[in-house]
């Protein structure tokens, strides 16, 4: 099935742009999905080992927080890593806390993400220019600063 018969079978539905824009996701997740599961890690765990590189000492409140998941689904990916070799547990700045470093395991898998992560996206956007790239990542930068829970009014719409 085309993807003008997918969001067709959807009526008025599948001409909304988030409904097109999930549907997209779901598709390119899967497939991201697929190039790391070789690595060991899910979008979500790869993502975690990046900030966790990037962020070096950081503890588990503020890898959940920049993930956006929950102290549980947190500390599951920590736990996860943690038995893959990627990171580990230091003393944190208190006794309640734990500095997270990747090891050097987790420097190598690092590595391995980002030139997945790369090599997908150069794949998952095929379709699109170098410009219609970097317009769409505008586009989605915007979006996200902007906030998309339907709280703020359309700038078009005269208020």
């Amino acid at each position: 099935m085309s993807t003008m018969e997918e969001t067709a079978a959807f009526g008025v539905l599948g001409q909304r742009l988030g409904l097109q824009l999930h549907s997209t996701d779901v598709r390119i997740m899967a497939g991201l999905t697929a190039r790391l599961t070789p690595l060991n890690v899910t979008p979500a765990r790869a993502t975690a080992v990046v900030y966790i590189a990037l962020n070096a000492g950081c503890d588990q409140v503020t890898l959940g927080r920049a993930l956006g998941i929950n102290r549980a689904s947190t500390m599951k990916a920590v736990d996860e890593l943690e038995a893959l070799g990627a990171i580990e547990r230091r003393p944190g700045r208190d006794r309640r806390t734990n500095a997270l470093h990747l090891t050097a395991a987790g420097e190598t898998l690092r590595k391995r993400i980002e030139e997945a992560t790369l090599a997908h996206d150069r794949e998952a956007f095929a379709a699109l220019t170098e410009v219609e790239r970097a317009e769409f990542s505008r586009l989605l930068a915007k979006l996200r600063r902007e906030g998309t829970d339907g709280s703020t009014p359309d700038k078009n719409d005269g208020r």
